[in-house]
């Protein structure tokens, strides 16, 4: 029975015709060819064709020429011809630019005193004039162009990315012989963005109002990567779609993914905050310096250091042992002493953060201002707005290329007048001066006795 059946199923063969492709306009009068094919080994006649399935709609048109008989063990050629509907898709469900099936195509004919019979699918396509013209990610420093399928590489958690989708109306804004083909406009772009992974939040969905043909619109939206994301790859997915005036649907999808990596040690200094910003030289005064440190490796750290330096006042120190779990933060503060006389000007604070106490992970500075008091000795009066300033500094992810040693003291540098041997050249001279006035008074007092 089996074997019978698989027989009977294959004595004819028809294949299935698709109208149009991705460069097809929605016009009439449009044909493509398919085959059937006679397996028996006599030949088959009576060949009639009929529509089912939605094909049947008057909308497409369609029609099927062609021989009447097909000799046997052999193939014939059929044209098929319609018209691809002003509202007929660019795009299937999924925004791919595929063909769509409208329906089915009967084909009949007669092998002997049998009937032989086949169904197969009817297809159509036509063009998608909505695209993703462009579209860019940007992480902090970090700047990348986005093609469907490319990774956006060296992220890291707690990073803020900034997503920017252009897409373009790809209808002639001429409608040339007044088809119906040009001059179509979207009244609403649907631009979807959806992420794989929690650890991406991504803003909500957004749209373009009215979009005529020729034109190009964007939309920009932020991705934040959690602090606490794992190394690992996340997708985005891009969707944009709409329908033209027509009723056809058209779009794209976009899907790329970004690599989030771990370092195995990673201190990071998320916050420097200066208290009070500026202070005058007229007498000593001291600052505060606060941080802000995350320890976003891989590993809990049992010997994590932050360290202050600030080597236009000769100030250097450094906390040690502290102990990080894996994306834990903690605080450190520093007093910095600002001496009295010390020069006007900016003094840099620079903060670097360690692991195992002395391997270098991070680093990032605030500035200082000292004023100068025009020559007075007395502390004038502080504008109390001055008390409560400070300077607050959000540090990017910026790994530490010295060796992290506490920066050196500044030289001093000293006249030939303040040294040793300049005393000593004194005393020499005065000992000789001494000498002479002696040897004087020696020869006055013989000349006299003579």
């Amino acid at each position: 029975m089996v074997a019978l059946l698989a027989i009977g199923a294959s004595a004819i063969q028809v294949g299935s015709p698709t109208i149009g492709s991705d460069t097809q306009d929605r016009i009439k009068n449009v044909a493509t060819t398919f085959t059937v094919t006679n397996n028996n080994s006599a030949a088959m006649t009576g060949i009639s064709f009929s529509l089912g399935g939605g094909a049947e709609n008057t909308k497409y048109a369609l029609t099927v020429t062609g021989p009447s008989n097909i000799s046997a063990n052999s193939p014939a050629t059929y044209t098929i011809n319609g018209t691809i509907p002003l509202d007929h898709p660019g795009v299937d469900s999924n925004l791919e630019e595929k063909a769509v099936k409208i329906g089915t195509l009967a084909v009949t004919g007669t092998v002997g005193s049998s009937t032989e019979s086949l169904t197969t699918d009817i297809n159509m396509q036509a063009v998608n004039q909505l695209k993703i013209k462009k579209a860019r990610v940007e992480c902090d420093t970090k700047s990348q162009s986005i093609d469907d399928g490319d990774r956006v590489k060296n992220l890291k958690p707690g990073m803020d990315c900034t997503l920017e989708v252009e897409v373009e109306n790809q209808f002639d804004d001429n409608d040339n012989n007044n088809q119906k083909i040009g001059d179509i406009s979207f009244d609403t772009v649907d631009i979807k963005l959806d992420s794989s992974d929690g650890d991406i939040d991504v803003d909500e969905d957004d749209d373009i109002d009215g979009l005529d043909a020729g034109d190009e619109d964007s939309i920009s939206a932020d991705l934040q990567i959690d602090e606490e994301a794992d190394d690992g790859s996340v997708s985005i997915d891009v969707r944009v779609s709409s329908r033209d005036d027509n009723g056809a649907l058209h779009g794209e999808q976009l899907d790329f993914r970004l690599e989030i990596e771990r370092l195995s040690h990673d201190v990071q200094i998320r916050r420097i905050e200066l208290v009070p910003a500026a202070v005058q030289n007229c007498e000593a005064s001291n600052v505060k310096l606060s941080t802000n440190v995350l320890n976003q490796g891989k590993r809990d750290e049992d010997e994590a250091a932050v360290e202050a330096v600030a080597s236009d006042l000769s100030f250097s120190k450094k906390v040690e042992d502290i102990q990080l779990d894996k994306d834990d933060s903690t605080s450190a503060t520093f007093d910095i002493p600002v001496p009295k006389g010390q020069k006007a000007g900016v003094v840099r604070v620079d903060v670097k953060t360690y692991f195992d106490s002395t391997a270098p992970s991070n680093s990032g500075s605030v500035e200082l201002t000292i004023n100068d008091c025009d020559g007075t000795d007395e502390q004038p009066a502080v504008d109390p707005a001055m008390e409560d300033k400070k300077t607050s500094v959000v540090v990017p992810q910026q790994p530490v290329t010295s060796s992290g040693q506490a920066q050196a003291a500044p030289k001093k540098t000293t006249s030939f007048t303040d040294s040793k041997a300049y005393v000593a050249l004194l005393v020499v001279l005065s000992v000789l001066i001494a000498a002479a006035i002696v040897a004087l008074v020696v020869v006055m007092v013989r000349k006299k006795r003579d």
